[in-house]
């Protein structure tokens, strides 16, 4: 389902959602994080900061699409966790771990190749 915000154009298809795992606070992300959209899922993280997780995990394995607007929300987003919460993000395919890749974020954010690995980093696997 599309939904419209201030603009005319119409957002693509996107959905977020969380659940807590223990201290961990795992971000299920959906859709398209392009130009429109990503500015929701910005307020979704910040949000999610305030709730003050030990370990914030961003699952994209789900996501179909990530633009420089998306990347800039990575990036945005790890400098808020700072030293205090481990952020992490999921990607598995080449939509999402590719600009990833390309852009150097992938030596700056810890990135895993599934939800299980980053994870499991706590529990000592």
């Amino acid at each position: 389902m599309s939904t419209f915000t201030g603009s005319s154009e119409p957002a693509a298809p996107l959905s977020v959602a969380t659940r807590w795992l223990d201290r961990v606070l795992l971000m299920e992300v959906a859709g398209e994080i392009e130009l429109i959209n990503a500015p929701r899922v910005e307020s979704a993280i910040m949000e999610a900061f305030d709730e003050r997780p030990a370990v914030l995990i961003l699952d994209f394995s789900g996501v179909t699409f990530l633009s420089s607007a998306g990347l800039a929300v990575l990036v945005r987003s790890r400098n808020r966790a700072g030293d205090d919460i481990a952020f992490r993000v999921v990607v598995d395919g080449p939509a999402t771990a590719r600009p990833i890749q390309l852009t150097g974020l992938d030596q700056e954010i810890e990135v895993f190749s599934t939800r299980d690995q980053a994870v499991a980093v706590d529990a000592g696997s």
